[in-house]
């Protein structure tokens, strides 16, 4: 969906046809096998973060033109390409129509919509200032899918280099060593110890278990331990322990650390400017920070801010927030100006983030010319030596 798409101006001429179409929207029209079956299928497709953008920036400039949340629903719904994301506006129209707010409307469906921007609109509801908010919604879900987007982009490269390293392992043990096996046989001179484990290695990969090459099973138990991996890491403990695990790792453990900041302060500052409270700024930001560690912390802080303890009290000597962040916090406090310090530590971790997200590929080159360096020279020097030495003895001989 993209808003050259949408011509606003036009959409309050249109009201009336869109009226016409609404039984059409509301998915009241008979479906046939195959539609149920597509809009089925439909609620497995992803919803991507600029789908959201774009919804929360027209529906600000639309309800900014004066036209009501529904009809604003109604005109995005014919617009969005999305099936998935037309089904869910579809259901919250149907919601509002239904006397529920728009805010309720998108927590039943707090899978796609997080608790801060959910919040954000029921502030922006109760002050009046829906559009003024859905624009800043719309703002800080963009900075926020850049900065992972960066983050993603950067870890591309190393993983596909070691695909790739993996993949042509196994063509060489399962293809190319078998057919050098028998040159090393007619040398008939006993091989040197890394030669020899490279042949034992390709004689087991090619071998059979239960009728099933073993270099497949190989294969196939790697995919399924990926897999597996990234099912235990989206369960609580899994995404908890792979956390601290990440966290202590000597350059992504300051990645990650300064990621959860900047999302921290960016939500804070977010959340306050648009009039919510700093003790439900704390619970909601716990909920959308994206890190379990700091997620329980904030809670903690939040509990603590409600029996009277202040923000920069709590996280002082805490290894999770530093010490220019505690000071900028304190300041902030004493100053009645959350949203505007933190919003400035945002910038500030943004800024560092993206320096950082730059450097790092970098940093991973020499690291991964290392690997495949020492990967390709193994493999060289095992197959070469043996038919060096038995020149060698030829030489010798003559």
């Amino acid at each position: 969906m993209s808003p050259a798409t949408l011509h606003i101006g036009a959409a309050a001429g249109k009201e009336e046809a869109v009226k016409t179409k609404a039984p059409e929207a509301h998915g009241k029209r008979p479906m046939g096998v195959i539609g149920r079956l597509n809009a089925y299928l439909a609620r497995f497709s992803a919803i991507k973060d600029e789908d959201k953008v774009s919804f929360f920036r027209l529906m600000a400039t639309m309800i900014n033109a004066g036209i009501s949340i529904t009809k604003s629903l109604r005109i995005l719904t014919e617009q969005i390409e999305n099936v998935h994301f037309k089904q869910i506006i579809e259901d919250l129209t149907m919601r509002i129509e239904s006397g529920a707010s728009f805010s309720e409307a998108l927590s039943a469906h707090d899978k796609y919509f997080n608790a801060a921007q959910i919040g954000m609109v029921e502030s922006g509801e109760a002050t009046g200032r829906l559009n003024q908010a859905l624009l800043q919604i719309a703002s800080e879900t963009e900075k926020s899918t850049q900065l992972n987007k960066k983050i993603k982009g950067a870890m591309i490269y190393p993983v596909t280099i070691i695909v790739i390293l993996i993949g042509a392992m196994y063509a060489v043990m399962t293809f190319v060593m078998p057919k050098i096996k028998e040159v090393f046989e007619s040398l008939g001179s006993q091989l040197p110890a890394m030669t020899q484990f490279l042949v034992d290695a390709s004689d087991w990969m090619v071998g059979k278990t239960a009728g099933i090459p073993n270099g497949l099973l190989v294969l196939i138990s790697l995919v399924a331990f990926v897999f597996l991996f990234l099912w235990w890491k989206k369960t609580k403990v899994g995404r908890l322990l792979w956390t601290k695990a990440t966290m202590r790792l000597p350059v992504f453990g300051n990645l990650i650390k300064k990621s959860a900041l900047a999302r921290f302060c960016r939500s804070i500052s977010t959340l306050t400017n648009s009039g919510i409270s700093i003790v439900k700024a704390l619970e909601i930001t716990a909920g959308s920070v994206g890190n379990p560690i700091y997620e329980k912390r904030i809670r903690l802080i939040s509990e603590d801010v409600k029996r009277g303890i202040t923000m920069g009290e709590n996280m002082k000597d805490d290894p999770l927030f530093p010490t220019m962040v505690v000071g900028m916090i304190n300041v902030a406090e004493q100053t009645a100006q959350m949203d505007q310090i933190t919003g400035k530590l945002a910038d500030f971790y943004e800024e560092e983030l993206d320096d950082m997200v730059k450097n790092l590929s970098r940093l991973m080159e020499p690291i991964i010319i290392v690997i495949l360096g020492g990967t390709v020279g193994f493999l060289v020097i095992a197959v070469m030596l043996p038919i060096l030495q038995s020149s060698d003895l030829a030489t010798a001989g003559s």
